[in-house]
């Protein structure tokens, strides 16, 4: 093995280190307990010695280890469509939704991290990790989305009926994630994501508690029927098996 394969290795293996510290920092005690003196006392080398691995410091660590666990829930939300029949619309749609609340309750400081208030940890890169995370549940929903309008399209608002603001919005957001369907479809999907991630934070922070507590998969389940009963999948509507 040659001296610069070595140093590559080292240079992965120190990245890889890296990223899995900050991540356990972060899923035990939040990203604004992060530090670079406390990933590099977790490493074992000087917080300068993280500026060759990182550039960018702080920013450039929480950056790379948001897109780890993007790729990570990406690929969860991935499997769960892979998973379904592919002529079953509304369970490609639902499958994933339940996936992310399971994944969204089981890591609550990650889901803080990407969906959660902008944190100062980030910095400069909040708007790099955010894109991050928009760009690839677009690829894992939008794709389920355009193959469920190419075979059975439901009614949509026309373009010259959107409001001319949401129009223009609705475009921007098609050419930056190639989600390929009619702006009124465009709106009618991101709507379900308004309502998914509100439902889904709503848990993660506690905000029903205390005068919802409990388990709140059956008003989950509920809004999952409202969905696919506006695309016209209502009667295909399956609750989840018990214990699943």
């Amino acid at each position: 093995m040659s001296a610069a394969t070595r140093r590559d290795r080292l240079r992965i293996q120190m990245s890889q280190e890296v990223r899995a510290s900050a991540r356990a920092v972060i899923t035990s005690q939040g990203v604004e307990a992060l530090t670079l003196a406390e990933i590099a006392r977790r490493v074992g080398v000087t917080p300068a010695a993280l500026y060759r691995h990182f550039p960018g410091g702080l920013e450039d660590i929480v950056g790379h280890t948001a897109r780890d666990i993007v790729a990570e829930l990406a690929s969860a939300l991935e499997a769960a469509v892979a998973g379904e029949d592919e002529a079953d619309y509304a369970a490609r749609m639902i499958a994933p939704c339940r996936v992310f609340r399971s994944w969204a309750l089981a890591h609550r400081q990650e889901f803080s991290l990407l969906f959660g208030t902008p944190t100062k940890a980030a910095g400069d890169a909040q708007a790099e990790l955010t894109s991050g995370w928009v760009r690839e549940l677009a690829r894992v929903w939008g794709l389920v989305f355009m193959q469920f309008w190419a075979a059975r399209p439901f009614p949509v608002r026309a373009d010259d009926e959107l409001d001319p603001r949401l129009a223009s919005q609705m475009a921007e957001y098609r050419a930056a994630t190639g989600v390929e369907i009619p702006l009124g479809a465009l709106a009618v999907m991101l709507a379900c994501w308004r309502g998914i991630y509100g439902q889904v934070a709503l848990e993660v922070f506690d905000h029903f508690a205390p005068l919802m507590n409990g388990d709140q998969e059956p008003m989950f389940e509920m809004l999952m029927l409202e969905l696919v009963t506006g695309m016209g999948l209502g009667e295909e509507y399956r609750a989840p098996e018990p214990g699943s």
